[in-house]
């Protein structure tokens, strides 16, 4: 929890109890590398914690050129790209409720709940929590999984026409929205931000949703382009906008992926080969909210991994004084909610 002050109408300093650890999630265990490391307590949901799930064991598998069988990427890419939706959809009604706009709300709620109830199914078989594994995944998806999905997207696309339109066209939300909290690209990379806060600092620029440790060659989609039609490059905006886009493409490619599941042969996983490797070793995994670091260590007795993942939530987070400060305090919801601070709690005094 963190602490705004503010004289006037200007927000003046920013006090938080945060130390240096913060920035990064740390964990230390004494299984063998082939077992899965999780980052956060129990406390946590799991289908929230996937990225970082799949970074952890992408960094191992890179670290020992594990394979993967087309069949396991293809499912973990499709994971992930419903890990996005409900990491933006969550975005948009943390939106919602922060300006108190309530149609807005109640669609988001609605299709973000359609994503997790979809996750849980699989929880159901398989805890997401240890569906990742070193060189592929531990099970297949439920049976009539698919098929559900694909009903479920059509049910989500259909309701992404009032997004567009509350953004495009000259709203309520667009008003509030438009040249507020606006972070340069000079100053974005100051602040270590990728993913859509980073993106949508940028005059042009076009980019791809997925690692290229997930792409299939059998999946394309052209890049997204980014087409701000309105208020002030680095905008909150803007920020909405490209999870807007990202939204979109991303139903695009899980429609294309359940057509090529569907075809590709039943293979879950390779025995990883863990040749003794003493080096430290790390991964970059792009995603929903952007680059996650994953960096390894292997102690000297062979026992003790020590995994350091350091969120880009928590790159906003250690930043928020030079964003915030002055700014309008009227705006301060907006500007907080629009960098995706979902976790955070905040007091404005």
């Amino acid at each position: 929890m963190f602490n705004i002050d503010y004289s006037g109408n200007k927000i003046t300093g920013i006090r938080h109890p945060f130390s240096g650890q913060i920035r990064e999630i740390q964990i230390i265990t004494d299984c063998n590398p082939e077992q899965p490391m999780i980052p956060y307590p129990d406390i946590y949901k799991s289908p929230d914690t996937l990225d970082l799930q799949l970074a952890q064991i992408m960094a191992i598998e890179t670290h020992y050129h594990c394979e993967v069988p087309d069949y396991a990427r293809l499912v973990r890419l499709l994971l992930m790209e419903m890990h996005r939706l409900l990491n933006h959809f969550n975005y948009f009604s943390t939106l919602a409720f922060a300006i108190q706009f309530p149609k807005l709300l109640e669609k988001s709620v609605a299709n973000s709940a359609i994503i997790r109830a979809l996750l849980l199914n699989i929880d159901k078989v398989q805890s997401l929590n240890k569906y990742f594994v070193i060189g592929g995944i531990a099970t297949d998806l439920p049976t009539g999984f698919i098929e559900t999905l694909t009903d479920s997207i059509h049910v989500i696309q259909k309701n992404l026409g009032y997004y567009e339109r509350q953004l495009v066209q000259k709203t309520l939300l667009s008003n509030l929205l438009e040249d507020i909290g606006i972070i340069s690209q000079k100053h974005a990379k100051t602040c270590s931000l990728s993913g859509p806060n980073y993106y949508a600092s940028l005059p042009h620029t076009e980019y791809s949703l997925f690692t290229n440790n997930l792409f299939q060659k059998s999946v394309h989609l052209e890049p997204i382009k980014t087409d701000f039609r309105k208020g002030t490059i680095g905008d909150s905006w803007n920020r909405s906008w490209i999870r807007f886009m990202e939204i979109e493409q991303s139903l695009r490619l899980i429609l294309q992926l359940t057509g090529v599941i569907m075809k590709t042969d039943i293979n879950l996983m390779i025995q990883p080969f863990l040749p003794g490797r003493d080096s430290d070793f790390m991964v970059n995994f792009n995603h929903a909210e952007g680059q996650i670091i994953s960096h390894i260590s292997k102690s000297q007795n062979n026992h003790y991994i020590t995994g350091k993942h350091q969120y880009p939530v928590i790159n906003v987070i250690k930043n928020l004084d030079s964003i915030l400060v002055g700014e309008r305090i009227s705006s301060a919801k907006i500007v907080l909610s629009s960098l995706n601070l979902n976790p955070v709690k905040y007091l404005i005094h």
